[in-house]
């Protein structure tokens, strides 16, 4: 999460009309109601693959595109800005991921996990938020 911060809040440093920042929770589950209002009403309960499929595929292979926003049901969790508190057994829990995965087809789109700092694996990815100036 730290290092999906750091390439998110740098991708366009220096640029003078646009800036960029990790995507947070309040833009995650924004973009699910937008979703869910343009049609697709279940949305949120959406996951990629209920056959057990565990390929990681590239982004737009899955067959989650709705709203022209890409693979929040399937494919990758994704780390996003918020935190957590939450420790069990002295180990603390600090980051989110959000989204379904291809690894473990029951977290859905609206999913809402905790995870540690080991949690450095090729189904984690990230999404950017860029900002107009």
């Amino acid at each position: 999460q730290p290092a999906a911060a750091m390439v998110s809040k740098n991708m366009y440093s220096g640029n003078s009309y646009v800036e960029s920042d990790l995507v947070n929770s309040y833009a995650w589950d924004t973009a699910i109601v937008y979703i869910q209002a343009m049609g697709n009403t279940n949305y949120a309960n959406a996951n990629c693959d209920t056959n057990g499929n565990t390929t990681l595929k590239n982004t737009g292979e899955t067959g989650d595109k709705v709203c022209n926003i890409f693979d929040m049901s399937g494919n990758t969790g994704e780390w996003t800005t918020e935190y957590s508190t939450y420790e069990l057994d002295d180990r603390a829990y600090p980051y989110i991921r959000r989204g379904g995965y291809y690894v473990y087809w029951p977290y859905f789109t609206s999913t809402r996990a905790i995870v540690n700092e080991s949690g450095n694996l090729a189904n984690f990815s990230f999404r950017m938020l860029v900002y107009v100036k």
